[in-house]
């Protein structure tokens, strides 16, 4: 049983609480919105078009149009740090994680986005990089991600 208590929940819920508000009539929807996260390294909030950036970004532009987008995350200058705040929703430092992680990131039993998304019917994908531990039995597919 996964426990929804503190600020975590409270991060999900809000997430999914702005999703739901495009729905006209408050009629429930047809099926779960789809979510989908991008966390790009190395990339300056002014980079993109949609933030004035020089870069033409028409696809990630009309994503930031017609869908929500993440304005307030802490990010970090290393990308496990990063990670681990989004994965679980916590201060990166609660986990000892300070800087790109090759050994296990989080406990086992860590709430993690993708769990807390799939205790409620989600599936769930990573794709690219992990960082949260090198080795295979402490990978994505242990945290939640199918």
């Amino acid at each position: 049983m996964i426990d929804f208590s503190g600020r975590w929940f409270s991060f999900v819920a809000m997430w999914l609480g702005a999703l739901s508000v495009s729905f006209a009539d408050d009629k429930p929807p047809a099926a779960k919105p789809n979510i989908v996260f991008i966390i790009a390294d190395d990339l300056g909030w002014a980079d993109v078009a949609f933030h004035g950036g020089n870069a033409p970004t028409p696809n990630l532009d009309r994503l930031a149009r017609e869908g929500l987008e993440l304005t307030q995350h802490y990010v970090s200058p290393v990308c496990s740090t990063t990670r681990t705040g989004l994965m679980t929703g916590r201060c990166w430092s609660r986990f000892g994680v300070t800087n790109p992680q090759n050994e296990r990131a989080l406990p086992w039993d860590t709430v993690t986005l993708p769990r807390a998304l799939k205790s409620v019917g989600y599936d769930t994908c990573l794709t690219g990089k992990w960082h949260l531990g090198s080795l295979p039995e402490q990978g994505p597919n242990h945290f939640g991600f199918d």
